[in-house]
């Protein structure tokens, strides 16, 4: 059975127009994955970057409490040192 050249026309022409949408439909699927992987990309630096700052907090907040931790070691020694003159003062007159 030997096909008219119109049908073979509409049948190329359709298999044309569905090549054509596989094509679109392919280059929409990577362009999403593309946009995907760069948000994922975006979001892991923002997860870095928010690590290294609490890290920085850590450690200003570790070098705020040595700096307390002296500070209050000291006024400890000096108030004991002060209340053992006293009560040697007060014992031993």
């Amino acid at each position: 059975m030997i096909e008219s050249s119109g049908e073979w026309r509409d049948e190329r022409l359709w298999v044309l127009k569905t090549l054509e949408k596989l094509e679109d439909e392919q280059r929409r699927e990577v362009e999403s994955a593309a946009l995907m992987s760069q948000g994922q990309l975006i979001k892991a630096s923002k997860d870095i970057q928010e690590a290294h700052i609490k890290i920085r907090a850590l450690e200003k907040a570790r070098r705020n409490l040595s700096i307390k931790y002296w500070i209050v070691t000291g006024v400890l020694s000096v108030a004991t040192a002060l209340l053992l003159k006293v009560l040697e003062r007060y014992f031993h007159p």
